[in-house]
């Protein structure tokens, strides 16, 4: 799954006169996963069946002696899983495919289709890029923490993730298809099992899996658990309830990963054999030679994807991907930029409260100056299960009572902080600074659950919410709503919206093009 070198997955095989249709004879395959998909090539994933190849037309319809279509060989990866690399595909073009044998018909399942970006830095022939972001949305396999877990507990959060996602469906309605769909973490509850990943992530959302691109990012819940004191949760003194729990793992060690069940081999986050990440630069940016962050183009697109959970728990891990952002963003000539990460360096989340978890006090205070010298637009990460969304902010790498609009904020013309919204769209040169140098953060960790008012009663202190929740002074909105993150990225504009279950629009900002030259804190001429 890491590496593509030997594959043998590169070799074509012309198809003449034939159709792309599975024989009855074949296994169904599961798991259908898009990765990588470039202007020219993109990686197919599956598992299951009896197929040993895939194959791609540009076309759904009867297929004619000029559009024959190319078939490769599968490879095996972790996990069970098998992948093929469509190459030879043209750009911004839609793209058709098959996992099977060709059959005698000459069609093709409409539904298995994606569509390639533009080469270099153009938006896509619609002129839009369209992202769709889900964060925490991994709690159709959330069960009960009390009475103690067992095959026969109830779940706690059955249809949400669902609900969530039929929001975003009715919303995108008569709209165009998603080009990237983007995972903040916490996508398989508790442990991030693959029979986790399976029922809440795979039987979720197939439809778009099948036809997106897929950008993942780590989360608490993706690394297993530890022993956990669940006594303040509950209102129990200290060191009364101990007991096994997903997402309390602290190890920066991915082989650390524990799922609590004594019975099993424990070999790793399923999480890195699921996904197969370009850590070798295969999808545009600088290689980081880890697929526990990486980075890709789309487009006019720059996506970041960095790793708050491992490496952010060790020194020098942490300070080699520092190295790696400041080298991948330095070299970035994208119109947008986009960073995701699961622990946010703002949040005032009922039990994630950025002023005191460490993977959110070292993402602030190591990266976020980073994001602003090399011109970084829009942060999105998950943890807390809320929607929260910045100001357009710049230099705040402190708690929250250091926070000070007038130093840390885009103003409008009275003084307040800027919305983002209607007249006072943000622009990407700051009408403040005159440079780049400022980014809007958003907390989409709502996507499976959210949180709701239960003040804490002494002396319980975790589980509840606390007086300040949901009240960082950083924030231009915060929300308890269930929902996901639509963002629009033209070649002018990048539009942010969140919507909730009922498709509804609740909060939304936008941000225009400025200078076009990028790189360190990209100064206006």
């Amino acid at each position: 799954m890491r590496s593509l070198q030997g594959s043998g997955m590169r070799v074509l095989t012309w198809m003449a006169g034939v159709a792309l249709v599975a024989t009855a004879a074949q296994a169904e395959p599961e798991r259908i996963l898009l990765q990588q998909v470039g202007p020219t090539s993109a990686l197919l994933k599956w598992r299951g069946g009896d197929a040993d190849q895939a194959c791609w037309a540009r076309s759904a319809a009867p297929l004619r002696k000029r559009n024959w279509p190319l078939c490769a060989p599968a490879v095996e990866t972790e996990g069970g899983h098998k992948q093929v690399l469509l190459d030879s595909l043209p750009p911004d073009k839609e793209i058709h495919y098959l996992i099977g044998e060709p059959g005698p018909q000459a069609a093709v399942d409409p539904a298995l289709h994606f569509r390639t970006p533009p080469p270099n830095n153009k938006p896509p022939r619609d002129g839009n890029t369209h992202i769709w972001i889900v964060g925490d949305s991994g709690t159709a396999t959330e069960r009960q923490l009390n009475p103690p877990l067992g095959d026969g507990v109830s779940l706690t959060h059955p249809g949400e993730a669902l609900e969530v996602k039929q929001g975003f469906l009715t919303y995108n309605q008569g709209k165009e298809p998603v080009d990237l769909f983007l995972l903040l973490g916490d996508n398989a509850y508790l442990d991030g099992t693959d029979a986790q990943w399976q029922k809440a992530f795979f039987e979720i959302y197939p439809e778009i899996i099948q036809s997106a691109q897929v950008v993942p990012t780590i989360g608490n819940h993706e690394m297993g658990g530890t022993l956990f004191d669940l006594g303040p949760f509950l209102g129990f003194p200290p060191g009364r309830l101990i007991t096994f729990l997903g997402g309390t793992s602290s190890s920066p060690d991915p082989q650390s990963w524990d799922d609590g069940d004594p019975n099993t081999v424990d070999d790793g986050p399923p999480y890195l054999d699921i996904f197969s990440l370009p850590s070798n630069g295969e999808a545009g940016g600088v290689a980081s030679g880890t697929e526990q962050y990486y980075s890709l183009d789309y487009g006019n697109v720059h996506v970041v994807s960095l790793d708050s959970q491992l490496s952010n728990r060790d020194d020098s891990q942490r300070q080699a991907m520092a190295d790696w952002l400041v080298d991948d963003l330095s070299a970035n000539d994208r119109d947008w930029t986009i960073v995701i990460f699961h622990h946010p360096p703002y949040s005032k989340g009922e039990n994630h409260d950025s002023d005191v978890e460490d993977a959110e006090i070292d993402m602030r205070e190591v990266f976020t100056p980073i994001f602003d010298e090399h011109g970084v637009d829009v942060v999105y990460s998950g943890h807390s299960h809320s929607y929260e969304r910045s100001y357009y902010l710049t230099g705040h790498t402190g708690l929250s009572t250091s926070f000070d609009l007038a130093t840390h904020a885009e103003l409008d013309a009275d003084g307040n902080g800027a919305s983002g919204q209607d007249a006072e769209t943000y622009a990407q040169i700051s009408a403040g600074s005159r440079i780049d140098d400022k980014v809007v953060y958003t907390v989409a960790g709502s996507s499976g659950k959210a949180d709701e008012l239960n003040p804490c009663v002494p002396p319980r202190t975790l589980g509840c919410t606390p007086p300040d929740w949901l009240m960082h002074p950083a924030h231009f909105v915060s929300l308890p709503e269930k929902g996901s993150v639509v963002v629009d990225a033209s070649r002018k504009e990048l539009t942010s919206r969140f919507i909730d279950v009922h498709g509804d629009v609740l909060d939304a900002f936008t941000i225009r093009r400025g200078d076009p030259v990028k790189g360190p804190r990209r100064d206006r001429d």
